[in-house]
Formats: C-alpha cells, structure tokens, sequence
C-alpha cells in the first residue's frame, strides 16, 4: 500500500540541518562527465529535497553523452531514473513528508499547450526535464515526487521511469488476453514489457537477445519462448508458434535498423508493431510499403510515457524487478557505471548513495 496522501507533524525541516551543497556528475559535453560540487537550491514552498538513493544509467545517457543524441545543452546534471529517500519539504507539500521513500517522474509539461490540452503531455514541446539523478541530493517539484509502496526500497523506485515507459507501449499495443508477442531485446526496457505484457494477458511471449544472461532471466520472468538471434531464425520461430500467421504484436526495443526492419517482418495480418527502441536521430528505414498495406498493419512508435507513472508506482508491489538490478556503483564511481552500462554488463546499472554487490547476469 501507497504511504498515505496526508501525514500529521511538521511539513519543514529547519534550513540549517539541509546540506548546502552536493556532489554531482555534470555532463559538459561528449564524453566529458565532471564530478563536482554544486550549491542546493532553497527550497520553495512545492519543492522536495530528495536524498538520491539510486538512479539508473539509461541508453538515453550514454548517447547523450558520447554525442549520438543532441537532446539537451550542456552543462546537466544526468540521471533521470530516481529512488530516494525525502530529507526536506517545502511548506505547502502534503503528500510526503521526511524519512518517505519516493520516485520521480522526471519531467514536467508546461500544461498550457496543444499537447497539454489534448492529454499528451508527453509532447509537449516546453517539457522541461527535472534531470539531476547523478547527485547526492536533487531538488523537485513536489508534483513530480511520487511516495513509493510502504517498505519498499528506494532503490527499486529507480525502476519506475522505465517501468511507465514499458506501460505506455503495452497501452500502445491493444495486447488482449491469448495474443501472442515477441520481443526483440532483453534489456531494461524490454524486460519490463515482458512483465507488462504477461499482466496484460499475453499467452505466448518470445524474447529475442544475444546475451544467454538476458536471455536466462526473460526466461525467469515469464518468456515462453527465448531465442538467440545470431543461431535462429527469429521469423521462423514466431511462425512456428503461430501456425504461420505470425504474431499479434512486435515490440522493437533495440534502435537498430537491422531489428526493426525484423519487427516489421514478424505481425500477423491485422498486427501490431511497437517501436520502443531510441534509434540514432538521423536512422532512415527501407521497409515494403505494399506490405503495410496488404497486411493492414498498425505501426506505433511509443515515446517515453503518458500518464502511466503513478500505475507505475502501484505495479511495483506485485511485480518482482530486483534482479533486472544488476550492479550498484557509489557517486564517485560514475565513469566505472557508465563503463559498465555501455558494454551490457547486466541489465540495468544504478549509481547512487548505496553501493551493495549485486551479482551480474
């Protein structure tokens, strides 16, 4: 159960018990991740200070920092995947008080435009990103601060980015109960569909990796069906499972061209594909136009999230995800983090304020 919306005691910390100032890995540009000192803000009367207990390397900051994806400006604090632990509260903030455990929904819609209006606030175009998770403390709107499920730990929270994420595409897909899905790419995001996909009713789930690893825990989570692309035939498997029609939803969760040219392949007529996987900004595709049209095949890209991150919050209590977490680092430790994240050491790696040996799959 949810920490309760309204809690009796003081809403504030005194000022002079807050730290000044936290250590933080700024992004100064390609491959160039500072480790330095910067000054808290004070807190307004909606802002959290959050003790960052974890946040998780994402794809997203490894291209933003090796320069693949020119999403933001220079100097930023990274780390958008957070689970932490409240050390102070503005006057006005309500729902969560000192010593909770919390998560962030780590961007803010301006609430006013065309997108905003239409119930897509995941496009809009002033979406300011609350992107500081590679601190020791960060500062947030209230209103992106979500308490997590009684006694969880906090480090599980850094999961739930990713987790709405999953969400948005599973919403994306329609899946009904009996479909059957493949999955091409066992990573964090991938894993996470998985496990949305079987809660949805998916009968039959293929995941496709390389890694026996990835391909070992999908099988833990509730794969039917693994394969290892580089000895099968994908196509030929899916076929095999469905007497030949093909799946009922395809979701791309790598970026490559090469696999989403395969997602493509692999829909019944009538099907889904679900493009989750962050190509690079400038990828062209070649695919068979007539077949979109003689198969009748919806395409869907699936864009970070909608409004799925409080049932996010709520799936974390029934849904098993400790061992997608499969290395911890300190804050000191950043560049081995990054290190270890960019050559698939695991599934997903966290950087925070309590470093645990995990094992590494």
């Amino acid at each position: 159960m949810a920490n309760p919306t309204t809690t009796p005691g003081p809403r504030t910390v005194a000022t002079s018990s807050l730290p000044s100032h936290t250590l933080s890995a700024v992004w100064y540009g390609v491959n160039d991740l500072r480790l330095e000192p910067r000054p808290i803000p004070s807190l307004g009367p909606s802002d959290v200070l959050v003790d960052v207990v974890a946040c998780g390397v994402c794809a997203t900051d490894l291209h933003l920092l090796d320069g693949s994806m020119p999403l933001y400006k220079p100097p930023k604090v990274l780390g958008h995947e957070v689970g932490g632990i409240v050390r102070g509260v503005g006057e006005a903030v309500r729902h969560v008080r000192p010593g909770d455990a919390v998560t962030l929904d780590t961007t803010v819609p301006c609430g006013i435009c065309f997108y905003c209006r239409e119930g897509c606030p995941f496009l809009c175009p002033d979406r300011r990103s609350v992107f500081a998770g590679f601190a020791e403390f960060t500062v947030a709107p209230a209103c992106v601060v979500y308490p997590l499920p009684q006694g969880m730990d906090p480090a599980i929270g850094a999961l739930t980015e990713p987790l709405s994420c999953a969400l948005h595409a599973v919403d994306r897909a329609s899946l009904r109960p009996a479909d059957t899905v493949v999955i091409l790419g066992a990573g964090a995001i991938g894993l996470l569909i998985l496990s949305v996909a079987r809660l949805s009713g998916a009968t039959r789930v293929i995941v496709s990796d390389p890694d026996p690893g990835r391909r070992a825990l999908a099988e833990g989570m509730g794969a039917t069906r693994t394969v290892d692309p580089t000895h099968e035939d994908l196509k030929a498997v899916a076929d095999g499972l469905t007497d030949g029609r093909g799946v009922d939803c395809a979701f791309e969760a790598v970026g490559l061209p090469g696999t989403i040219a395969q997602a493509f392949s692999l829909p019944r007529r009538g099907g889904t594909m679900i493009q989750v996987g962050v190509p690079a900004p400038d990828t062209m595709l070649t695919i068979p136009a007539y077949e979109i049209y003689s198969r009748e095949l919806t395409v869907r890209g699936s864009f970070i999230r909608a409004n799925e991150f409080r049932r996010a919050v709520e799936l974390l209590a029934i849904l098993n995800l400790a061992p997608l977490i499969t290395q911890r680092f300190p804050l000191r430790e950043v560049h081995a983090a990054f290190k270890a994240a960019h050559s698939r050491q695991g599934v997903r790696v966290l950087v925070g304020s309590v470093a645990t040996a995990t094992r590494t799959v």
